[in-house]
């Protein structure tokens, strides 16, 4: 190897390390954001276990699920996991719906809760570079697509 190609090689791994840090920041933040939102319709749910406990059951658990895998991809990425909300006014806006609703309005706002996953996720998978992490972020966007299915039907 010549000094040439080493220097060239040394330039080009210093730009890579550079390069890694932000990105892992911007796939850090929207994983980050992706995390909150399962956490939040975790509790949503769990506000509303006792309503539908045959569907809000296991819709919980599987958002507590989401949530602990892309804790695994956040700590991949360089970052923890935050307090996750502890009241249904700091969650969004579909959540904060879910939580707070009204016996006869449960599974309508399960629903649009479901169908903001699924738009969330939509857009977030191009945003993803890593393809473990895109991966994992599409089986729970298959996931979120099996729940809105399922609450359909029993809407």
């Amino acid at each position: 190897m010549n000094r040439r190609r080493f220097l060239v090689g040394g330039a080009a791994a210093a730009v890579a390390l550079k390069a890694a840090p932000a990105l892992a920041a911007d796939e850090g933040t929207l994983l980050l954001g992706l995390w909150r939102r399962e956490i939040g319709l975790a509790m949503a749910y769990g506000q509303q276990v006792h309503t539908r406990p045959e569907l809000f059951g296991p819709a919980r658990r599987h958002a507590n699920d989401h949530a602990a895998a892309l804790a695994t991809e956040l700590a991949a990425v360089g970052l923890g996991t935050p307090e996750p909300p502890w009241t249904p006014d700091e969650l969004d806006v579909s959540a904060q719906r879910l939580a707070t609703a009204r016996p006869a309005d449960v599974m309508a706002n399960a629903v649009l809760a479901q169908e903001s996953m699924l738009t969330l996720y939509q857009g977030a998978l191009p945003s993803l570079p890593d393809a473990k992490i895109a991966m994992t972020a599409a089986t729970i966007l298959a996931s979120h697509a099996q729940h809105l299915f399922i609450l359909r039907r029993a809407a």
